[in-house]
């Protein structure tokens, strides 16, 4: 049997079994158009149901995962939310931040810049691209503008998100992401500071990741 019959071969096999490739495309349209919803907690239309809001729940999540949780009322009062913070957890630099407005208001406080997070770096300040109530998980985006070591490296971690970023569960954003048609290199999911029970079954924080996950929840999306 020759190479060109064997790939003849396989290449009937292959469509026997799963048709030609625009059906193959169309099977994926309709599943994205059709997918089935996952289980959803009942706890956030529980919480909801009494008058909490979104970003109520989420607050709540996070800080029962160990994170910190400040408000600010809009992105306005971002920074000097964000330096209070700073001052009211007796923070020190040297700080990495994402390329962002927001994240630059503790600027003068210790030396800083933006791009990848090295060694000494102290504080990462990043804004997230959405938050997840039922969990109280933080959803960053790579970019070139906010690499993926600023969230890991620093001891203490400090997360900008809005409060019209917030959604219900997981499978509310994926949706959303996928419309948008450009996918970033890398989506971490956060939840909490790093954490591991692996050594004896003794809680462990810090180890692979962040001591402290700071959060500023702010009201107006921008």
């Amino acid at each position: 049997m020759t190479a060109s019959e064997r790939t003849g071969i396989l290449a009937a096999i292959a469509r026997t079994r799963h048709g030609a490739a625009a059906d193959r495309e169309a099977a994926v349209d309709r599943r994205f158009a059709n997918r089935p919803s996952g289980p959803r907690l009942a706890l956030v239309a529980d919480a909801m149901k009494d008058g909490a809001s979104l970003a109520d729940v989420f607050a709540a999540a996070a800080i029962r995962s160990g994170a910190s949780v400040v408000r600010a009322a809009s992105a306005a009062e971002v920074p000097e939310t964000l330096r209070a913070l700073w001052r009211d957890t007796g923070l020190e630099g040297p700080i990495v931040h994402a390329d962002d407005p927001l994240c630059a208001a503790c600027d003068d406080f210790a030396p800083s810049h933006t791009g990848a997070a090295v060694g000494e770096d102290r504080v990462g300040i990043s804004r997230a691209i959405a938050a997840i109530a039922e969990t109280g998980s933080l959803i960053l985006a790579s970019s070139a503008g906010t690499p993926t070591t600023v969230n890991f490296l620093p001891e203490t971690h400090v997360v900008l998100v809005a409060e019209a970023d917030i959604r219900e569960s997981l499978e509310d954003l994926w949706p959303e992401l996928r419309a948008k048609g450009e996918w970033p290199r890398t989506l971490n999911q956060i939840t909490g500071p790093s954490r591991t029970g692996d050594i004896e079954l003794t809680l462990q924080i810090g180890v692979h990741g962040p001591r402290a996950l700071l959060i500023v929840v702010y009201g107006d999306g921008r």
